[in-house]
C-alpha cells in the first residue's frame, strides 16, 4: 500500500505556535505535538517530541520506546532549564508498516480514521476532571512528573485497509470544529487534500480565542 502525508500548522489567535508535526512520507511515520500551555516552552517540548520520533530507527522496536525515552529528556530538559517539571507536550504518533498501524499517545492530541463514510476516534485522551479548576486537565503528558503522576502511554495496533484516510491533529481543531463537520470536510475535499487542510484550519480559527491548530493528513492507497 501507498501512505502519503499531508500537513498544515497555524497559530490561530495565541502570541506563539507551540506545535509541532512530523511527515515522513519515505518512512510512513507521522506525528503532532502540542506544547503545553499552562506551562513553559511549550514550543521546546513539541518540538523534542516530534524531533524524537523522526529519530526512532528503522529496525527498532516499539514507538513506545522511543516515547518513553523522550518523556525522560522533556522531562530532564524541564528540570535542568526551569527547575522544576513546568514544561511538556502531548504527542500522538504513528507508523504505518505492512497492514498495520502502529498507534503511540499521550495526551490529547488525537488520531482519527475515517472509513466507509465513519470518523472513527482511535486515541484516548488523557483527561481527568479537576474540581477546583472545575474542568478537564491533562492526566499524563510528555514532562509529567512521574513521582508525583504516572506516566500513561497509548500503544496499540491497528488494521488498515486501502482507501482509508488518517487524521492526526492538536485539540486546537476538535474542540473548535465538530466531528460531523470534520467529516463534511472529508467528504467535500476527498480528492483535493491541501484544500482539505486549509479548510479545516479555516473553521477552527473562526473562533475568537483559538488555539494553535495542527493537522496531519494521512492516505492510504
Amino acid at each position: 500500500m501507498r501512505i502519503t502525508g499531508y500537513s498544515i500548522t497555524s497559530i490561530g489567535a495565541r502570541q506563539q505556535n507551540q506545535d509541532s508535526f512530523l511527515v515522513d512520507n519515505e518512512r510512513s511515520l507521522f506525528a503532532v505535538a502540542d506544547g503545553i500551555g499552562g506551562g513553559e516552552r511549550g514550543d521546546v517540548a513539541s518540538l523534542m517530541a516530534v524531533t524524537g520520533v523522526g529519530a526512532h530507527p528503522d529496525e527498532g522496536g516499539r514507538l513506545r520506546e522511543t516515547v518513553e525515552t523522550i518523556q525522560q529528556v522533556v522531562l530532564k530538559e524541564a528540570m535542568d532549564s526551569l527547575g522544576d517539571a513546568r514544561m511538556g507536550t502531548t504527542l500522538t504518533a504513528v507508523r504505518f508498516k505492512d497492514s498495520t498501524l502502529e498507534l503511540c499517545h499521550v495526551g490529547d492530541s488525537r488520531c482519527y480514521r475515517y472509513a466507509a463514510q465513519h470518523l472513527q476516534q482511535l486515541s484516548t485522551d488523557h483527561e481527568t476532571f479537576d474540581e477546583g479548576y472545575g474542568a478537564p486537565v491533562l492526566s499524563s503528558y510528555l514532562g509529567i512528573p512521574t513521582d508525583l503522576f504516572p506516566f500513561q502511554v497509548q500503544d496499540e495496533d491497528f488494521p488498515i485497509a486501502a482507501g482509508e484516510r488518517y487524521l492526526l491533529c492538536s485539540d486546537g481543531l476538535y474542540k473548535q470544529v465538530s466531528e460531523n463537520d470534520i467529516m463534511k470536510m472529508l467528504e467535500t475535499h476527498a480528492a483535493e487534500p491541501q484544500k482539505l487542510l486549509e479548510a479545516l484550519v479555516a473553521a477552527a480559527v473562526v473562533a475568537p480565542f483559538s488555539d494553535n491548530v495542527t493537522i496531519v493528513y494521512i492516505e492510504v492507497d
